[in-house]
């Protein structure tokens, strides 16, 4: 089985969607890095909105957060994309397709992704569990299925591939 390093390019304002992906992640595929972005983005209890968005503003946190999530897109074995998520997860997404790194992505309910982040993402899932049986199969889980999706990010573990 093959270890598997992912990153989740998605908005702060999803950030409990992020962490039950990851915890379900984590439940499938036992051998995967997740380098999680959630934990660093969390400001300190007690503070207001504007504090907040002020505590995001700092060179200190979100230098810090801005730093570590750029070499997560960069270093990863795969992206995910959970939309709808805004202009920063787009600006992952670049960084990781700029560096080569493979991109899953999901729809918000609602989205309709432009032209440049639809051409980025190199396989479209319908909802998180398409991307968990993906990730399972790029973790060498392969059951022996159409293996078209792994054959679009390049990463496919089948040696007959």
């Amino acid at each position: 089985m093959k270890a598997l390093t992912i990153y989740t390019a998605a908005s702060f304002r999803m950030i409990h969607a992020v962490k039950l992906f990851h915890m379900a992640v984590r439940e499938r595929i036992p051998n995967v890095t997740i380098l999680d972005w959630t934990t660093k983005a969390t400001p300190p209890d007690g503070l207001t909105p504007a504090q907040r968005r002020e505590w995001f503003d700092t060179e200190q946190s979100g230098g810090q957060v801005y730093a570590f999530c750029r070499d997560a897109c960069v270093s990863a074995d795969v992206v995910i994309y959970l939309g709808q998520s805004g202009q920063d997860a787009g600006v992952e997404v670049g960084m990781a397709v700029s560096a080569g790194v493979p991109v899953i992505g999901v729809r918000g309910p609602l989205e309709a992704p432009g032209l440049m982040l639809h051409g980025a993402v190199n396989v479209w899932c319908y909802d998180i569990e398409q991307v968990i049986v993906l990730l399972t199969r790029l973790a060498g889980q392969c059951s022996g299925v159409d293996c078209l999706d792994c054959k679009a990010l390049d990463i496919c573990t089948r040696a007959e591939r």
